[in-house]
């Protein structure tokens, strides 16, 4: 819940494009990132929230062309 909390008032962030869950204090973000700077947003917010002791990033980039490529198979 912090985690959500943080992404919907950070500026440079589309909290809407990430799904964030939270096991044994080990955060798993997945979703689709604007660029590389929002990504590591994302990552830095997730890391520096109280009790997280790890961030594993499944996101991916929004124009990362294997992205693209699994999309149009």
């Amino acid at each position: 819940t912090q985690i959500r909390s943080r992404f919907l008032f950070e500026k440079y962030l589309r909290s809407i494009n990430y799904s964030i869950i939270t096991v044994n204090q080990v955060v798993y973000l997945m979703g689709i990132a604007q660029d590389q700077a929002e990504l590591d947003r994302a990552t830095h917010i997730a890391s520096t929230t109280s009790y997280v002791e790890r961030v594993v990033s499944y996101v991916q980039l929004k124009d990362d062309p294997s992205r693209n490529a699994r999309l149009n198979t």
